[in-house]
C-alpha cells in the first residue's frame, strides 16, 4: 500500500494539471461554438430583412415609386453605390 502512495504522490500533479488544462480548453472550444452559432443566427435574420427589404423594392419601383419614399432621390444598395444618379455639379 505504501507503493501506490508514492505513485500517487507522483502522478497526481501531472493528472491534476491535465484535467485543468482540459477544463480550460473545453470552456475555450464551448464559448467559441457557442459564438459562431450566434453570428450564424445573426447573419441569417440580416439576410432574410436584405431579401425581404429588396424584395419589397423592387415592388415598389415595379409600381413607379421608390422604396425610399421620395421620388428623385437617390437610393444606396448595401454596398454604398448609387443605384440613381444624383444631380450633376455646378462647374
Amino acid at each position: 500500500m505504501a507503493t501506490f502512495w508514492e505513485y500517487f504522490s507522483v502522478l497526481a500533479p501531472s493528472v491534476g494539471l491535465g484535467l485543468i488544462f482540459w477544463l480550460v480548453m473545453r470552456s475555450l472550444f464551448r464559448a467559441d461554438t457557442g459564438e459562431r452559432n450566434a453570428r450564424a443566427e445573426l447573419e441569417e435574420r440580416e439576410a432574410e430583412e436584405w431579401a425581404r427589404l429588396r424584395a419589397g423594392r423592387g415592388a415598389a419601383d415595379r409600381a413607379g415609386g421608390t422604396a425610399a419614399g421620395g421620388a428623385g432621390g437617390t437610393t444606396r444598395d448595401d454596398a454604398g453605390a448609387d443605384d440613381t444618379p444624383g444631380p450633376t455639379p455646378a462647374p
